[in-house]
């Protein structure tokens, strides 16, 4: 999944949470139920999107280990 839907997903389901915490406060009856899971769902949502870019970072560090293990290899030892 494309990392900009999960940070997509993160700020629709936060904007959620802050609207339904708004209503506990004013009194709703179920609305901090509503926030916390929403509140849940946007953590969800953020861990998903950091999962991608660490999942990322490391296959760019591989690619980078690969590339100084190859110029190692290509260098004259001293």
């Amino acid at each position: 999944m494309p990392t900009h839907e999960a940070a997509e997903r993160a700020k629709r389901f936060e904007g959620l949470a802050v609207g339904w915490a708004e209503k506990t406060q004013e009194g709703h009856p179920g609305a901090a139920e509503l926030a916390q899971t929403f509140g849940s769902l946007t953590v969800a949502a953020r861990m998903e999107h950091m999962e991608w870019r660490m999942r990322v970072l490391g296959d760019q560090l591989e690619d980078v280990k690969k590339s100084m293990d190859s110029l190692r290899r290509k260098l004259p030892e001293r």
